[in-house]
């Protein structure tokens, strides 16, 4: 069979453990029709390795074989049975995502809980093809459990279908099951690595005394450098005498506005790459606590500074030419 075959029985398979439901509201508890349980390829050895002492015991009439025998399964059967029991009654409780950029894994952030007063042993969660964040929980005690997804493309999006599963407490049998938790991230678009500077804001006479006034900036404070710092700012003098590699930041109360828009990315060939130039350009002016606007075809933001300035103009560019 085929991969893509293979990937789309496993999708098929899934929706229907997951009984076609759509994303559901925290919080999610696994009740005993959402758990499953399979062999490992360790408990496939382990029964072919008791099917092998049955029948010898069966051949040469061996009284302590069979007990041995029946000893083992009993405890395969103990192990099966605590596997089911170790996700039976857990809840999801919360969970969010923090934003993240076009081509970086998504971090995601999960609380599980339990209320029936038995700990859990070694749990895992992720995607259904990589569930690899483990965890344990205590007793009636929320776990925090962070776990990084795929990367995605820009826009906003569900986190999709997440795997909760445990092999314990013999990993002879694996038990697992499935949810979809209603939680959205935000990808915002990759930032370009080396952007060019910002250009101003304003026009005319106002960019003139921009000009006039840029030699009359006071030297503010040094910091180490960073990725896309003007070489202009750059402390050469300090460098040339051994010192680290860092830059210079002015105080410019006049004209420290940068003016964020489209139109001066034109000569950028494709949609993506003017918006990683913008989104770049939006980190390096919050970074350096500057005030800047930003325009795009049917958005525009007024000049302003801060996280929640960021944030807003950071969604803008994630979602800009993708169905609402």
């Amino acid at each position: 069979m085929s991969r893509p075959a293979i990937a789309a029985l496993r999708e098929r398979l899934q929706r229907w453990m997951l009984r076609n439901r759509p994303p559901e509201a925290l919080p999610i508890l696994l009740r005993q029709r959402r758990v499953y349980v399979l062999p490992t390829g360790t408990g496939l050895s382990y029964g072919g390795m008791l099917l092998a002492m049955l029948i010898a015991s069966l051949n040469y009439n061996l009284a302590l074989g069979f007990a041995l025998t029946f000893f083992l399964a009993g405890v395969g059967h103990l192990a099966l049975l605590r596997a089911h029991r170790n996700l039976l009654g857990l809840s999801l409780q919360a969970g969010r995502a923090e934003p993240g950029f076009a081509g970086a894994p998504l971090q995601i952030e999960l609380v599980f809980s339990e209320e029936s007063g038995r700990e859990r042993g070694p749990l895992r969660v992720g995607t259904p093809e990589d569930p690899s964040a483990g965890f344990e929980l205590a007793a009636r005690s929320p776990t925090r459990v962070a776990c990084l997804l795929p990367a995605r493309p820009r826009g906003r999006h569900r986190l999709g279908r997440l795997r909760v599963e445990t092999r314990f407490p013999l990993g002879l049998v694996v038990a697992w099951a499935y949810l979809e938790p209603d939680i959205e991230a935000w990808v915002y678009p990759a930032p370009e690595p080396h952007p060019p500077a910002a250009p101003q804001g304003g026009t005319g006479e106002r960019n003139a005394r921009r000009a006039n006034v840029a030699g009359d900036s006071e030297l503010e404070s040094l910091r180490p450098y960073r990725p896309g710092d003007s070489l202009r700012r750059i402390a050469w003098r300090r460098l040339s005498r051994g010192g680290p590699l860092i830059t210079k930041s002015f105080s410019d109360p006049v004209g420290s506005d940068l003016s964020l828009n489209w139109q001066a990315c034109s000569a950028l060939p494709d949609v993506e790459t003017r918006l990683s130039r913008l989104c770049a350009w939006v980190l390096q002016a919050e970074s350096r606590g500057l005030r800047w606007s930003l325009s795009l075809p049917g958005f525009a933001l007024d000049s302003g500074s801060g996280p929640e300035h960021a944030r807003r103009a950071l969604e803008a560019l994630a979602k800009f030419g993708t169905a609402p």
